[in-house]
């Protein structure tokens, strides 16, 4: 879709890593997400990954987030994906990916996710 555009922010937040995703997650943007995400999900830290300005995801994208899912719960760490869009939501939902993720509807305060 579009111009395979993706900005992957990252912000330490003491007890866990913020990273802010926006643009679209596709095979064109995959490697880009995986490089900035794939040493953060190996710390073992909480990662909470902030998905409200994440315009697309196709089924690669999915892909990528459940191999940083993995990642960090081989570490010890914990995934969380807050602010999903309806889309997202209701993909993840149908594919029973919301079994697998930690989601929450908001961003939770630093070191507060639920486990």
């Amino acid at each position: 879709m579009g111009d395979d555009q993706l900005t992957v922010e990252v912000v330490d937040r003491g007890p866990d890593i913020l990273i802010s995703v926006s643009g679209e997650m596709d095979f064109g943007t995959n490697a880009d997400f995986l490089r900035v995400v794939q040493p953060l999900a190996e710390s073992g830290r909480p990662l909470v990954v902030d998905l409200a300005d994440l315009a697309f995801c196709d089924s690669s994208g999915l892909g990528a987030l459940v191999r940083v899912h993995n990642m960090t719960e081989a570490a010890g760490g914990t995934l969380y994906l807050a602010h999903l869009r309806p889309q997202l939501k209701s993909t993840i939902t149908l594919t029973m990916l919301h079994r697998l993720f930690h989601i929450q509807d908001d961003l939770p305060d630093p070191g507060a996710a639920p486990n």
